[in-house]
């Protein structure tokens, strides 16, 4: 029997604090030298065996911030559970305690009203501002209609077709001139005190793996034809749809600054972006354990859905006249009302369901935003970020660099690619070496041009039995552009970690989004794949494997033939993987090589 209240995270887990200071607590683990404005570097280093964490007032007393901000939409805008967004969270903050924001976003904008209504707002002393913006944008409203609410019952938009426009809208020209002038209109406030802009990415929805929630719908409607039933695809399609929107913007965002800062240094990058996506594993919609899409109880930490089990009254919506097109740029609440009105007035017999809040539409939208500990979450990565010069102190490495040519540095000048950048400024301060069958030592790899993501799954074998602690891994290039089963490349990337992982249990693998490409007709296929093996990866983490996403900070400016870096892009490869490693170690992962 399908349910169309049942809770969507009703079971009883192992408790879990819902008010997280692991950046606070572990500071050592966090903050390597928080930067903001022309300021003095913070000495504080990556967790390691020597190192330990500094106070709060330690902290704040080096940080001298005048000012700081929130920008964007309603992702940081209180609209979750009501009670505390990211920005108030990271008010009380040890490092940033005393340095309340200007709060100035609004529920509802884009891009280009964040441009025009919130930057001319700025103190003109500000230091560093936050950012959340883009959804709106691409009709994320309109997904939300058509794939899981259907506001305006049996008329409503095709799920497939609004998942396709925003894909369009993420990769037009639009969006990408929109955040550009949102870059250097902040910028120009920002740049006389040095300060950063950090755009903050989204998290995905749903535990997608799951069978609990294929029988359940937040439909408004009951009856026949009126459900949208949250089914495992259903459940992948949405995911996609956020892990293509962070895509989109890491890249814009890397777009911008190559502009910015030529040298490629991208610890001197103005716009850093901020992904809190893994953060949420375990406590995403229809994880393991429950059987619905939230709950009053603290284990998932996106808004519950309890308040739209409340049967709503038709007068409210019966009574409108609506306008002959709803329109989404007028804000959620006027949207749901004019479409459920449209509804109600052209199918007599529809019978209403649920509401937010008795009869306000304002709660529809709640429901897809972090409560208060999702953002704590963001909060904690947020000011993980507020870093300058990170450092990595302490390690013993043994790393396995894997993949095909862009491993083996094929069209770089040394034909080393990533790999002597990375090793000398790893060995600086850590024990550093390389395993693998191809190459010389010390900068050994397993590297293979060419090669399919099972050929390098079955060629891992012998270099995995020297037991790398750490293993990078570049693949899937080959298999797109061969055309070689696409549809099934992520799932071999999954095969590949777990064949990795069988023989050596205790590394750490650092998956990289693959390169962009400049081969024509490639490119989405690309972003596709690489919006999978976000959701591979998470996947794994729910099951307590160390596997991390590496973003890399390159463009298709980076490339020599539209696929292999050149050697400005391999050194920004390298600086991708540190960043990588970083993470690894403030999860405290990275043990020593057995």
């Amino acid at each position: 029997m399908a349910s169309q209240y049942k809770s969507l995270d009703s079971a009883a887990v192992p408790k879990h604090s819902t008010t997280t200071h692991k950046r606070v607590n572990k500071m050592a683990g966090t903050l390597i030298a928080c930067t903001l404005a022309s300021v003095v570097t913070l000495s504080i280093f990556l967790t390691s065996p020597t190192n330990g964490a500094p106070t709060g007032a330690q902290c704040a007393a080096q940080l001298p911030i005048k000012s700081w901000a929130s920008l964007g939409d309603s992702y940081s805008n209180i609209v979750g559970d009501g009670l505390q967004d990211y920005e108030a969270l990271m008010a009380t903050d040890a490092c940033l305690q005393g340095h309340a924001p200007q709060y100035l976003s609004i529920p509802d904008a884009v891009i280009s009203q964040v441009s025009s209504q919130q930057v001319p707002k700025l103190n003109r002393n500000t230091n560093f501002v936050t950012i959340s913006a883009g959804a709106n944008d691409i009709g994320l409203v309109q997904v939300l209609d058509a794939c899981v609410y259907n506001w305006i019952g049996s008329a409503s938009l095709s799920c497939a077709q609004t998942l396709k426009d925003a894909a369009t809208s993420m990769s037009g020209a639009a969006f990408a001139s929109s955040w550009n002038t949102l870059f250097t209109q902040t910028r120009s406030i920002l740049a006389s005190n040095a300060g950063k802009a950090y755009v903050v990415g989204n998290a995905a929805f749903f535990d997608e793996t799951t069978p609990q929630c294929n029988q359940v719908s937040l439909a408004a409607y009951t009856g026949s034809g009126q459900q949208k039933y949250l089914t495992t695809a259903l459940r992948k399609s949405l995911n996609e749809m956020i892990h293509r929107f962070n895509w989109w913007q890491h890249y814009l965002v890397t777009k911008y600054n190559r502009a910015q800062v030529p040298s490629g240094n991208t610890l001197q990058y103005p716009v850093q972006f901020i992904d809190p996506d893994d953060r949420f594993n375990g406590r995403r919609f229809c994880r393991i354990g429950s059987d619905g899409t939230g709950s009053r109880e603290p284990y998932t930490w996106f808004s519950d859905s309890e308040a739209l089990k409340t049967p709503m009254t038709r007068s409210p919506y019966e009574k409108m006249r609506p306008p002959t097109t709803c329109d989404p740029r007028r804000g959620w609440s006027e949207y749901v009302q004019c479409r459920m009105a449209k509804a109600i007035q052209k199918t007599s017999t529809l019978s209403l369901t649920r509401s937010g809040a008795g009869t306000s539409p304002n709660n529809w939208e709640r429901v897809f935003h972090p409560k208060t500990a999702g953002e704590d979450l963001i909060r904690d990565e947020i000011v993980s970020q507020l870093a300058q010069s990170p450092t990595l102190s302490g390690f013993n490495l043994r790393i396995l660099p894997l993949g095909a040519s862009i491993t083996a540095g094929f069209a770089s000048t040394d034909g080393y690619g990533f790999r002597k950048v990375l090793y000398d400024t790893l060995r600086k301060t850590n024990t550093v070496s390389y395993v693998g069958t191809q190459g010389s030592a010390p900068l050994v790899h397993e590297g293979h041009p060419g090669w399919i993501i099972n050929d390098v799954s079955n060629v891992a074998t012998t270099p995995l039995r020297s037991r790398p602690n750490v293993v990078l891994v570049h693949v899937g290039t080959n298999d797109l552009l061969a055309n070689n089963a696409v549809d099934q490349a992520p799932e071999r990337v999954g095969k590949l970690i777990d064949h990795v992982l069988s023989i050596a249990p205790d590394a750490v693998l650092l998956i990289a989004q693959i390169l962009p490409t400049t081969r024509a007709g490639q490119l989405d296929n690309f972003v596709t794949f690489n919006a999978r093996v976000a959701s591979i990866i998470n996947q794994r983490q729910v099951q307590k494997k160390k596997v991390l996403k590496v973003w890399m900070p390159l463009t298709t400016d980076d490339l020599v033939d539209g696929v292999h870096p050149n050697n400005a892009g391999y050194n920004k490869m390298a600086q991708g993987w540190i960043r990588g490693l970083q993470r690894a170690a403030d999860k405290g992962w990275i043990g020593r090589p057995v």
